[in-house]
């Protein structure tokens, strides 16, 4: 009877590697699950939106409060314009300049605040982008990757595709949330999106969010 010869690492190294990388059908993933909860779980966060598309590059201080105030300070374009949502009025006060001189009073799906995709600042935060990859999730593939470095960070990722599109997802190790972002729309256009620097529960009198 002839001996069972060990197997080469490489060759272990490769199914360890199909087995990281092998789409689940229509189902949600762990890391998913854990984004949801740390979303629920959280009283706020900060970042910086760092953000590539269509539309060029965007650069916004971004805060968001429960349950759902969002405070968006832009760099670039338009430095030195403040936009505020309040869920509760289920307002927006846009401050276009930075003085004081101009203020308008908008609904969230007013076009001038929103973008060609038909995107709307009462659906900004990391609490709907996670809503939406799971939603992908469910009727398409998940699939967990390699971990890659983002910033200094070992990041544990997903991609996730259905009909509407990919998105792959960079988690922050400890947070437990995107901190990148890659989505690839079904017209084969795409935006990256890095959240930098982000940071959750911050003390809750540091973020102001009166227009």
């Amino acid at each position: 009877m002839r001996s069972m010869t060990p197997c080469a690492p490489w060759t272990i190294l490769l199914w360890t590697y199909l087995f990281l990388t092998a789409p689940v059908w229509g189902e949600e993933h762990p890391l998913l699950t854990e984004m949801t909860e740390r979303f629920i779980g959280l009283t706020n966060y900060t970042t910086l939106l760092d953000s590539e598309g269509e539309d060029g590059r965007t650069r916004i201080i971004y805060a968001y409060q429960k349950p759902g105030f969002i405070r968006m300070d832009f760099i670039h374009p338009h430095r030195g314009a403040r936009l505020i949502f309040d869920p509760i009025r289920n307002r927006v006060t846009l401050r276009p300049f930075s003085t004081r001189l101009i203020t308008l009073n908008l609904s969230p799906e007013n076009r001038l605040i929103t973008d060609q995709r038909g995107h709307t600042v009462d659906h900004s935060d990391l609490g709907a982008l996670i809503r939406s990859a799971t939603g992908y999730a469910k009727e398409g593939t998940v699939t967990l990757l390699p971990p890659e470095v983002v910033e200094g960070l070992t990041c544990p990722r997903l991609m996730i595709k259905s009909v509407q599109g990919t998105y792959q997802l960079w988690v922050h190790p400890k947070l437990g949330l995107p901190i990148k972002v890659i989505k690839r729309f079904s017209d084969g256009s795409r935006e990256t999106v890095f959240l930098r620097n982000l940071a959750v529960d911050v003390p809750p009198d540091s973020i102001e969010f009166k227009p």
